[in-house]
């Protein structure tokens, strides 16, 4: 059972493929917000890499948000036009949720994860999870600040905090004495092999032609400071 993983909800651009419990290739880009030309050729080299044809895929997993207006648009118009032109599932991923089982993978002691997503300035998207990857507090737009690491995080049990939000912690995170910042667990497709198995086991599909990503908040459009005549 081959599945093909989309993740483009930052700046990095990652594609990754696993057959039933295997990992059997992935790749990570980090050239910007440059999706757009990259993950179609990079879906190409992935699959010819491994001797697979699309029509052997099993389904196509992507990441599902929140995270870039830009990039989410990107992956789920590219997962929902390979699901529909193959005929096959397309499975929908929390982002956040992925990150979390990936820090627990790397750090089976912990009893908390925390990660987040840039979301510009001193925001970030992000949700605690527990061990069982049940959300302790849902997907938010968070401030960054220290009311925020003093009142709603856990006093007990350790914390690990991922993802590109967590670069913007620094030493905020002298606030909670039982977070630990680990920025090596970054978004990336592989992180969702064992959710994307797990949902197709249990046949949790998405609506191919109605799939929408979990934006969370608007795009940030940024309106001309020149004048117009009318």
């Amino acid at each position: 059972m081959y599945i093909l993983h989309i993740e483009t909800s930052t700046s990095v651009c990652s594609v990754a493929l696993s057959k039933d419990d295997e990992l059997i290739a992935f790749k990570d880009m980090t050239e910007g917000m440059n999706h757009s030309a990259l993950l179609a050729p990079a879906i190409e080299e992935l699959l010819a890499s491994a001797s697979v044809l699309p029509k052997d895929l099993a389904a196509i997993a992507v990441s599902s948000g929140p995270g870039s207006y830009t990039g989410l648009r990107v992956g789920s118009a590219t997962s929902k036009a390979m699901a529909y032109a193959l005929n096959k599932p397309l499975i929908a991923i929390p982002t956040l949720q992925a990150l979390a089982s990936a820090t627990f993978d790397l750090h089976p002691e912990a009893d908390f994860a925390l990660p987040m997503i840039d979301a510009r300035r001193n925001e970030v998207y992000a949700a605690m999870f527990d061990r069982t990857l049940k959300e302790v507090w849902p997907v938010s737009s968070v401030i960054l600040d220290e009311e925020f690491f003093s009142n709603n995080l856990p006093k007990q049990g350790s914390i690990i905090c991922c993802g590109d939000g967590a670069l913007k912690i620094n030493a905020l995170a002298n606030h909670a004495e039982n977070l630990l910042v680990d920025i090596t667990i970054q978004c990336s497709a592989r992180h969702l092999k064992p959710l994307a198995k797990a949902n197709y086991e249990i046949g949790k599909f998405e609506d191919t032609l109605h799939y929408v990503p979990f934006y969370l908040k608007p795009p940030n459009i940024t309106k001309s400071k020149k004048a117009v005549n009318l």
